[in-house]
């Protein structure tokens, strides 16, 4: 488990990193459309790759495909990268040439991503710890090295795009190249096809939601208020969704192959046992960055912005904190409850529904309060969402709400409050450090004296050590 789990944690910090190292080289209306084109390139991502990702996590350990799984999703993923080029291609000769060349770019970070996550979660499946960590990290390390050398070199955001996307790109293909090494690649037949998209592509659509948000909300506040904005709400909006949704989902990630494979093979009971030793972990590493971003926001956007960019994305970060761990715990726990009974069609349903309340909510508020309104439209329809998909998960599969883990965490979170506060207070940046520092560690004692799962499992696992 450590050799998938350390570097996706690694990897969401890299991200962060990223996202400090854009804002400064590009500037807030360059870095907006950055952040326009990538989340573009997620969503086509979603509809496209993502469903065949979903699916060799599911379906790798299933009797009825003869451990082919891997082999067929190659080959599916072959025929859509062409399908791909060629909608592409149509589309200089139908759209304006604007147009056209932002969807360019978005495909070329579609196709990069998608080699790279399938690739990966190949070898996660086939047990490759090392080369999983390889290929994991060196993605962010080489994208960035190469848009930031692009971008000095007098290119805009199209060269980081561009950086980015060969990033991931290169050290997919290796992954996919040792992929090769273990499976043949077969054309998927229709049944197998079918079996794939029909479990994968709700869940794909229904796992991009914050990705769908994102793009509404900054292209709303683009169109209404200006790009200037889109890249302010951007950034904070990018750290929190980095920060506590990649860290979640990735989690979950890494964790999911486990829980169908105690489902399959063990039954249901065993994979609830591991869904609730896994909730305790999520809370133990989501809870303090929740706590951190809405207690200390000023620290944070003063520490990894510059003057200008931090002034106008403090205000909007402990909204989008609280917002990104109610869609984080959402996607990255209740999602089980349709993805167990295999009823993701009809997580596509309530998405799709939130997603239309969630634009129009936003609309409605940004149009009346300005850039200000965005982020509140935000946690509005995110606990929307959440009370919608626990309420109907409930009824497809009752999966158990670890009570106790989430309150022990929330008196944890407590605990570190107070530090938070005083790093706002304090004038240098050794003092909130070392407050950040001292409160993470009270917390975490906290969670240990009050026995919380998680917490006490690390504390055996590094107290040897400490000897």
């Amino acid at each position: 488990m450590t050799w998938y789990f350390v570097p996706r944690m690694l990897s969401a910090f890299l991200s962060v990193v990223i996202l400090v190292v854009m804002t400064r080289v590009l500037g807030p209306a360059e870095f907006g459309r950055y952040t326009l084109t990538l989340l573009l390139g997620t969503l086509l991502f979603s509809f496209t790759f993502f469903w065949l990702v979903i699916s060799v996590g599911r379906f790798h350990h299933a009797k009825e495909f003869e451990g082919k799984t891997i082999g067929t999703v190659l080959g599916a993923a072959v025929l859509i990268v062409f399908a791909l080029l060629a909608i592409v291609a149509m589309s200089y000769v139908i759209l304006p040439f604007a147009w056209a060349n932002s969807f360019f770019f978005a495909a070329v970070f579609c196709i990069s991503h998608a080699i790279h996550e399938i690739g990966a979660v190949c070898l996660r499946q086939y047990n490759e710890g090392p080369k999983f960590a390889a290929v994991t990290l060196l993605r962010h390390a080489l994208g960035v090295s190469l848009a930031v050398a692009f971008i000095v070199n007098g290119g805009g955001y199209e060269s980081a795009v561009i950086g980015i996307s060969l990033g991931a790109a290169l050290t997919g293909a290796y992954a996919v190249l040792v992929t090769v090494g273990r499976s043949r690649v077969y054309f998927p037949k229709r049944a197998e096809a079918k079996t794939y998209l029909f479990f994968g592509f709700p869940l794909a659509v229904v796992g991009s939601t914050s990705v769908f948000r994102a793009m509404s909300t900054q292209s709303l506040l683009a169109v209404l208020v200006g790009i200037e904005a889109a890249g302010y709400f951007a950034a904070a909006q990018a750290l929190t969704m980095r920060s506590l949704v990649l860290t979640m989902s990735t989690l979950s990630n890494v964790v999911a192959p486990s829980v169908f494979e105690a489902h399959e093979v063990k039954g249901i009971a065993h994979s609830d046992s591991v869904l609730d030793r896994y909730f305790s972990f999520l809370m133990l590493i989501s809870m303090p960055i929740v706590v951190a971003l809405v207690s200390a926001a000023d620290v944070f956007a003063n520490l990894l912005f510059d003057h200008g960019f931090a002034q106008e994305t403090a205000g909007y970060l402990r909204v989008l904190a609280i917002a990104a761990f109610v869609t984080g715990l959402q996607g990255a726990y209740f999602s089980y409850s349709f993805m167990r009974s295999k009823k993701t069609g009809l997580q596509l349903v309530i998405t799709f529904g939130t997603l239309i309340v969630h634009a129009l909510l936003s609309l409605a508020v940004i149009n009346l309060f300005g850039a200000p309104g965005a982020s509140y439209a935000f946690l509005v329809s995110s606990l929307v969402s959440f009370v919608v998909y626990f309420y109907i998960g409930r009824k497809v599969d009752p999966l158990k709400v670890p009570v106790r883990e989430l309150t022990k965490a929330f008196a944890g979170g407590l605990i570190f409050v107070p530090f938070g506060v005083m790093a706002e207070d304090a004038t240098t940046l050794l003092v909130q450090a070392a407050l950040l520092l001292a409160g993470s560690l009270a917390m975490f004692v906290t969670l240990v004296l009050i026995r919380q799962t998680a917490a006490v499992t690390v504390w055996n696992r590094i107290r040897p050590r400490a000897r």
